[in-house]
């Protein structure tokens, strides 16, 4: 889906849990909050201020060319 999204020339970014099965995916841009867990990818339920942190990194990567298979992990505490 991403890859169809990207032809038509609005960019994407996906957050994901999972960063070694999404580099086999190779989407174009991709961020891994490192330690986080199925279903909350974007970080604990109620905590705005990280969830807030995770989409202003995730929306960064949009600025930036594609690059398939890179997968930007990052530490949040």
């Amino acid at each position: 889906m991403q890859r169809a999204i990207e032809m038509i020339g609005i960019p994407t970014v996906v957050v994901t849990v999972e960063p070694e099965e999404t580099r086999q995916a190779r989407p174009p841009r991709a961020l891994a909050p490192k330690g986080f867990i199925a279903g909350h990818s974007m970080g604990r339920p109620g905590d705005v201020a990280l969830q807030k942190r995770i989409l202003q990194d995730a929306l960064a990567l949009l600025a930036g060319p594609a690059r398939p298979g890179e997968v930007v992990e990052r530490d949040y505490p």
